[in-house]
């Protein structure tokens, strides 16, 4: 494993990697999606609400039976 401690003074010494960005991401967190408008906040909420969710289909015979014996 590699010593985070000594990754971050790395990253401190380093002209070109402290010009980069420095966001943290949570890729575990649950994403935040920010509408444009109130109006389509709304219209997505009225969607949301109204959808009706169907039960998924019954499994189909993959095959047919033969009618007639085929040995």
């Amino acid at each position: 494993m590699t010593d985070p401690a000594g990754v971050r003074q790395v990253i401190e010494k380093s002209e070109q990697l402290s010009k980069l960005s420095q966001r943290q991401c949570h890729p575990l967190d649950r994403a935040v999606i920010r509408s444009a408008s109130a109006e389509l906040a709304a219209f997505d909420s009225k969607i949301d609400r109204t959808t009706i969710y169907l039960p998924p289909e019954e499994d189909k015979q993959i095959t047919r039976p033969y009618r007639h014996a085929v040995n």
